[in-house]
């Protein structure tokens, strides 16, 4: 950029046309920033000089660095995990220097910082819907601490901290939207970023509504509500080779993608930034209305590109604006392709993507390629699956036994979706408790950390338990391994007797589930009974999650090898025979001096003469679940594997 240092516009030098192209950079090592972070960097020079007075270069750089803690693709990787990073993390630098960077004269050196990431909750979105809506999961706990780590680390970084949410009041993003502002609202009540009273400064800013019919100039309106603030957090100077003026705060800005809204209003920022730096030095220059300045325009539209094909999959959206200050007819079409791009990426393309990236960052190992043979999809590695399993044996646990009963143990395994079957898809996650009197059956709302439901069975009333193979599905390796996959089956006669069956979602998600006495007494009044089936009979099928995303390590033990598969499964069986006949001998009559249950000697064996024993058996061999795969379920799986593995 070449100025001269007058008022009058029309003596500003023309900017190329073309600014140089965004490249791939290493950090370098002498910046004061996080070492984990990719960067990208866009220049811009004058190509020639203006006519007459003294000319004065300047150089702008744009560098973007993206945060690898979070790292993912749109609608794979959204919201925030438990250590406070969000999805799309990028910080932005704006500097404005000499040409030749020399920082051993007078010139100074400006630094402007802004970053942009995913809203800070637990959400996500499904990849198959052109305007999906976002499902919330996690505690309202688990919620606050994440968010409120999450910007004691930007505190920590940059001082204040200014919200700038660009979502919308009205539709699906309205949800989120008040959940991030009651969050704000609830950190700023409780003491503040710090609890010290450090206030988290929020403005959520409609950019739809406020912009409505391609007004996208109406950004000036989020200004003056957050200018004083953003003024008061300034930027960081440096001359000869010293830190003059440092930057006290940072604007962080989001939409739902953090992408297209968000670059419009970041680049708003940086131009407002440009021409108070600028006019420091002296120099007037209208960087809004003057056509000769659209080269600052081409800088933020090419950042913003560059960040939107690493999340997304193609260039941004609004890029029109972003470029040349207006917006049209052919911007909009131009958008409207795009969308369509995405979404294609997003059901097609970016699970193995996602894979990948997970496997190069460390996240997962090579174990992650087969996970994505057997659905063609990636997990959240960000997630740790124990925790959330652990979670809910806890609230299974305070929710659903009995006050008078002991527990003995407790799991989180695999079950067909309907009850009373063997291979009825999708399977679905749930908890399975053992007390010295009963087995406890809860279904789990995953979403919520609620119990969904749950069936409370007397272990007199288990008849039979088998283990052994127990394939659900025949189209990858990971799926037939009979080590891996492993089960049992419970079969349960009722002897006419009613089973209590309580849907806790009658209970106020706000009560709390720590006052056990409470919450059962509520459980009771919302028991509805069902009668036993007419023969009687129940069957309960689990199956082992993997051991390493569903063994708790005991606080002794760190370094504890989770049991495999075929290891637990036994442990499981062993367990509920054992504790199903010390319960079937205490219920049996018997005269004054003899003993009501087994001794350790019977019970080690299964509990003495006709006792309840753990017959080893296939639940469905591969074989069978061949037979029983469909010609329809083999046509999906090739259709999904020809196209999303592409």
């Amino acid at each position: 950029m070449n100025t001269s240092p007058t008022s009058e516009p029309d003596t500003i030098a023309h900017a190329v046309s073309n600014p140089t192209e965004v490249v791939e950079v290493q950090n370098d090592p002498d910046l004061i920033l996080p070492p984990s972070l990719q960067s990208t960097v866009t220049e811009t020079t004058v190509e020639e000089p203006p006519e007459g007075g003294d000319a004065r270069s300047f150089l702008l750089t744009l560098i973007s660095r993206r945060s690898v803690k979070r790292a993912g693709l749109r609608y794979l990787r959204r919201g925030i995990d438990e250590e406070g990073n969000v999805a799309n993390a990028v910080e932005t630098e704006q500097i404005l220097s000499a040409v030749d960077w020399d920082t051993d004269n007078e010139c100074k050196i400006y630094s402007f910082l802004q970053c942009r990431g995913s809203i800070p909750l637990f959400f996500s979105q499904s990849p198959y819907s052109l305007k999906p809506i976002p499902v919330f999961y996690g505690s309202e706990e688990a919620n606050s601490a994440a968010f409120r780590l999450h910007f004691q680390q930007l505190a920590a970084r940059y001082g204040d901290v200014q919200v700038a949410s660009l979502v919308e009041k009205k539709g699906i993003e309205a949800a989120i939207g008040s959940q991030f502002e009651k969050q704000a609202q609830r950190l700023n009540d409780e003491g503040g970023i710090d609890g010290q009273g450090t206030k988290l400064h929020f403005e959520w800013f409609d950019f739809h509504g406020m912009c409505k019919g391609m007004h996208f100039e109406n950004v000036i309106m989020l200004f003056e509500a957050i200018g004083s603030t953003l003024n008061g957090f300034g930027w960081t100077v440096s001359q000869n080779n010293e830190i003059t003026r440092t930057q006290s705060g940072i604007l962080r800005t989001n939409c739902m993608d953090c992408l297209d809204r968000t670059n419009v209003v970041q680049s708003a920022c940086g131009r407002n930034m440009l021409e108070a730096q600028l006019k420091e030095e002296g120099v007037n220059i209208d960087l809004h209305n003057d056509p000769r300045t659209s080269w600052f325009n081409s800088v933020w539209a090419d950042n913003g590109d560059a960040i939107s094909r690493q999340y997304s999959g193609t260039a941004a959206l609004k890029g029109d604006f972003t470029r040349t200050r207006k917006r049209n007819i052919q911007g909009a079409l131009t958008d409207f392709g795009l969308t369509l791009s995405r979404y294609y990426n997003n059901i097609v393309n970016d699970y193995f993507a996602q894979a990948v990236i997970d496997y190069v960052l460390g996240r997962a190992d090579e174990s992650i390629f087969v996970d994505f043979e057997a659905d063609m999809k990636s997990q959240d590695y960000a997630v740790d699956l124990r925790k959330v399993r652990q979670s809910a044996i806890d609230t299974c646990i305070k929710i659903c036994v009995e006050e008078n009963e002991d527990l003995v143990a407790a799991w989180a395994l695999s079950c067909p979706a309907q009850p009373n079957t063997l291979r009825s898809l999708p399977f679905e996650e749930c908890v399975l408790l053992l007390t010295e009197q009963a087995l406890y059956f809860c279904q789990m709302d995953w979403t919520t950390e609620k119990v969904r439901q749950f069936d409370r069975f007397d272990l007199e009333s288990v008849e039979a338990i088998a283990r052994g193979t127990y394939i659900t599905s025949t189209f990858a390796a990971r799926d037939l391994d009979e080590k891996k996959n492993v089960g049992f089956v419970i079969r349960i006669n009722t002897k006419g007797k009613a089973l209590t069956r309580v849907n806790t979602r009658s209970l106020s998600l706000a009560e709390d589930i720590n006052d056990s006495s409470k919450k059962k007494s509520k459980n009771k009044a919302n028991a509805s009974k069902t009668n036993a089936s007419k023969t009687n009979d129940k069957l309960l099928a689990f199956k082992a999650l993997p051991p390493k995303s569903s063994f708790i390590r005991s606080q002794a033990g760190d370094d504890e090898e989770p049991p495999s598969e075929t290891e637990l499964i036994k442990i499981i069986c062993d367990q509920i025979a054992r504790a199903a006949n010390v319960a079937k001998k205490a219920a049996l009559p018997h005269t004054e001096g003899e003993e009501s249950v087994p001794n350790a000697e019977e019970i080690a064996k299964g509990g003495g003469p006709g006792a309840l024993s753990v017959e080893e058996k296939n639940i469905i061999s591969a074989a069978d679940a061949k037979k029983s795969t469909g010609y329809l379920e083999q046509l999906g799986y090739s259709l999904k594997k020809l196209v999303w593995a592409s």
